[in-house]
């Protein structure tokens, strides 16, 4: 892990964060005072889980993997956080240990800021307890939507909404790349690794062939429709 403080790319990333966007800027200015920008290589820890939270994290680049660790000791992937999104701010506002870990998946920089001074901010400042509430009913959102898609979607179409998710397009052909291991994907869509090789196999017949880390979608409307994608209140 490398510290150093907020460079100019770091500021214009920060006023770019669904959570303090809308702030005012002498508020962001404020906040910033405390808090500091963290460089990560791949496979270093920000937090394990069971530690009690001393910051709030910021994703400013790269993506950081969220992990919880099984009683025989091993390790789910349970979200992955890219630019712009904040995490895990429930265990920051409660002060109560963090039900996951946390790790950079690539090289990363996160902004921290202090969960105390946080917490007090909160208390006098009514536009960032907006954002902040916000936020989290965001993240609510997003949560619900994963679980009603694992009660409700086959494993397969959970891999075909992973993919979706990969781009912008709604139309037309698309080639991907893979951005992590099959083991890391296996576990962010809830499957073991050889259940994913079997749901890539089947996504075949719905357009969609896999060479490696690449991924080719020959028809993204055939795709989305097999997920139900347009059926889904997101």
């Amino acid at each position: 892990m490398q510290r150093r403080q907020f460079q100019p790319e770091d500021l214009e990333q920060i006023r770019r964060t669904p959570l303090l966007s809308e702030l005012p800027q002498y508020l962001i200015d404020a906040l910033l005072v405390d808090g500091v920008v963290h460089r990560y290589l791949p496979g270093e820890m920000l937090f394990r889980q069971g530690e009690i939270p001393e910051f709030l994290h910021i994703v400013l680049g790269g993506e950081i993997g969220l992990y919880c660790v099984g009683n025989e000791g091993g390790e789910t992937m349970m979200e992955i956080m890219k630019a712009g999104e904040c995490f895990i701010a429930a265990a920051v506002l409660t002060d109560l240990p963090y039900l996951m870990g946390a790790k950079a998946l690539l090289p990363s920089r996160v902004m921290m800021l202090p969960a105390d001074r946080l917490r007090r901010d909160l208390l006098t400042i009514p536009d960032l307890a907006l954002a902040m509430l916000t936020s989290l009913s965001i993240h609510f959102r997003k949560l619900v939507r994963e679980a009603k898609a694992l009660k409700l979607k086959s494993p397969t179409q959970r891999l075909g909404l992973y993919l979706l998710s990969l781009t912008n397009k709604r139309e037309g052909s698309v080639a991907l790349w893979l951005p992590h291991s099959k083991g890391v994907i296996a576990a962010r869509i809830g499957v073991r690794q050889e259940t994913l090789s079997r749901s890539l196999a089947q996504l075949r017949q719905y357009g969609v062939i896999t060479t490696g880390p690449q991924v080719s979608v020959n028809d993204i409307s055939t795709l989305s429709a097999f997920c139900h994608l347009d059926e889904d209140i997101l």
